[in-house]
C-alpha cells in the first residue's frame, strides 16, 4: 500500500479580512494559510506518507511576490528533508499569463530540485516512492494553445473550441489508461471542474474560462483514485474510483463560512483504495444576521445575537435589518467596538439595512382644490399610518408653529 497526502488550492497570498502582523511582518491571513499548510504537512509526516500530491493553485495569482515564493519553498524543503517526493500540477492561478512567460511554480523545475516535480501539461508517468511505484496521469489546467493550434481555432466558435478541447482531453485520458501497467495502482490528478461538483468562492477567483468535464471522462477503468483540485468545497463525486476534491486549506471569504477545510490521506492500492478527509483548524468566519424591525429594544436584541456566537479568533460581519428610527440611533462604531471586545480576529462589514416605507402622498383621486395647508398635512400624517393620537399631537404642534399668525406664535 502507498500512502499519499492530497492537497489543492493553497492560494498562498490571499490577504483579505486581516492585517499586518507586527511581529513577523506578514499578513495575518497569509499566516493562516501557512499554518494550515504546516498542519497538513505535520499530518502527512505523522502518517508516514510516501508522496504529496498538490492539485494546482499554489498561489493567489500568476505573479506571486518573493515572500510568498519563499514561504512555499520552505514547506517543500521540509517535505524533502523527510524524503517525501512532491508532485505539483499547475492550476488556473499558476499558469503563465502569456505564451513564453514562466508560470508561477516553474522555478522549481528550473532548479531541478530532487524529489519535486512540477507538471504543466497533460502527461502520464510512474512515481517511485519508498513503498513502491504508482502510475500518475496528470491533467493540469488546460489552456487552448496547449491542445490546439491557432490555425485549428481560426474558424470555430468558442462553443466549438470548447467541445474540441473536451474531446481531446477525453482522448488523452483514454489513451493514457490504455497504456497502464495493470499491476500498478494509478492516480489521475486534475485541476478542473467535474459536472455535478458544488462550486463556491472559487467562481469569483476564476482566472480563465472553466471547462466542465463529465464524470465519466475521469472515472476510467484502471484508475484507482482521482485527485482533483480547483473547487474549494471538499466533496467526493464517486467511489469507483473515488473522485475527491480536498477543498482549499483556508476559508477565502464568507461564501465558505460553513465549509470544513482540510486535506485528504489516501491509502492507494490496486482496486482497493481507501481515503479519508482530515479537517484542519481553519479560521472561523461568522455572519451575525439580526432583524430588529419589530422589537422595542434593538440594542438588547443585537447584544443577545452577538453573545450567542463564539467570536474569539474569528472573522465576523454583522448584518442588521432595522427601521429608519432605529437606524438613527444605532452606531456602527459602537457595534464594531463590541465585536472587537469579543476578541474577534477581524471585524468585516457592519451593515444596517433599512426598509424604507413608501412615501405617503395625496392620491391622484384626491382633489386638493380648496383644501387648507392644515388639511393637506392631516392627510399626509394619516397616510404614514400614525395613530390618531399622534396625528392630533403633531397637528397641534403645527398649529402653533406653522399655521398660527405671527403674533400668535410663542
Amino acid at each position: 500500500m502507498i500512502t499519499l497526502l492530497h492537497l489543492a488550492d493553497l492560494h498562498i497570498g490571499v490577504e483579505n479580512y486581516g492585517r499586518i502582523d507586527p511581529t513577523s511582518g506578514l499578513h495575518t491571513r497569509l499566516i493562516d494559510v501557512l499554518d494550515r499548510l504546516d498542519e497538513a504537512i505535520d499530518l502527512g509526516i505523522a502518517r508516514n506518507v510516501d508522496a504529496v500530491l498538490i492539485a494546482g493553485d499554489i498561489y493567489k495569482n500568476r505573479t506571486p511576490n518573493p515572500t510568498h515564493q519563499r514561504e512555499f519553498a520552505r514547506r517543500l524543503q521540509r517535505l524533502r528533508a523527510e524524503g517525501i517526493p512532491v508532485v505539483i500540477i499547475t492550476g488556473n492561478h499558476d499558469v503563465a499569463p502569456t505564451t513564453g512567460r514562466a508560470h508561477s511554480v516553474e522555478v522549481f523545475n528550473t532548479l531541478a530540485l530532487d524529489g519535486v516535480t512540477v507538471i504543466d501539461r497533460p502527461s502520464a508517468q510512474p512515481v517511485t516512492t519508498r513503498s513502491g511505484t504508482f502510475q500518475l496521469i496528470t491533467l493540469p489546467w488546460v489552456m487552448r494553445h496547449v491542445l490546439m493550434t491557432r490555425e485549428e481555432t481560426r474558424d470555430l466558435s468558442l462553443l466549438e473550441i470548447d467541445q474540441v478541447m473536451l474531446n481531446r482531453i477525453a482522448e488523452f485520458l483514454a489513451r493514457s489508461v490504455a497504456g497502464l501497467d495493470p499491476q500498478l495502482p494509478t492516480v489521475l490528478m486534475a485541476h478542473a471542474t467535474i459536472d455535478g461538483a458544488t462550486t463556491g468562492a472559487e467562481r469569483q477567483l476564476l482566472l480563465g474560462k472553466d471547462l466542465l468535464l463529465n464524470r465519466s471522462v475521469v472515472a476510467l477503468p484502471g484508475v484507482d483514485y482521482v485527485a482533483m483540485g480547483h473547487i474549494h468545497r471538499h466533496q467526493h463525486l464517486g467511489e469507483q474510483p473515488p473522485i475527491v476534491y480536498p477543498g482549499s486549506l483556508e476559508r477565502i471569504d464568507f461564501g465558505e463560512e460553513g465549509e470544513d477545510k482540510g486535506c485528504v490521506i489516501v491509502e492507494l492500492a490496486r482496486g482497493a483504495t481507501r481515503w479519508a478527509f482530515h479537517r484542519l483548524a481553519a479560521r472561523a468566519f461568522h455572519t451575525i444576521d439580526v432583524d430588529v424591525r419589530h422589537v422595542n429594544d434593538a440594542a438588547a436584541v443585537i447584544e443577545t445575537a452577538i453573545s450567542r456566537v463564539a467570536l474569539a479568533g474569528s472573522v465576523v460581519r454583522l448584518q442588521i435589518r432595522a427601521t429608519a428610527n432605529q437606524r438613527a440611533v444605532l452606531r456602527a462604531v459602537d457595534l464594531r467596538r463590541r465585536l472587537e471586545a469579543a476578541d474577534a480576529s477581524y471585524v468585516g462589514d457592519i451593515t444596517i439595512a433599512v426598509d424604507h416605507a413608501p412615501r405617503a402622498h395625496i392620491g391622484s383621486d384626491d382633489s386638493i382644490d380648496g383644501i387648507t395647508p392644515r388639511q393637506a398635512l392631516q392627510r399626509y400624517l394619516q397616510g404614514v399610518k400614525h395613530d390618531a393620537g399622534e396625528v392630533m399631537v403633531l397637528l397641534e404642534v403645527a398649529e402653533q408653529t406653522c399655521f398660527a399668525a405671527p403674533d400668535e406664535r410663542e
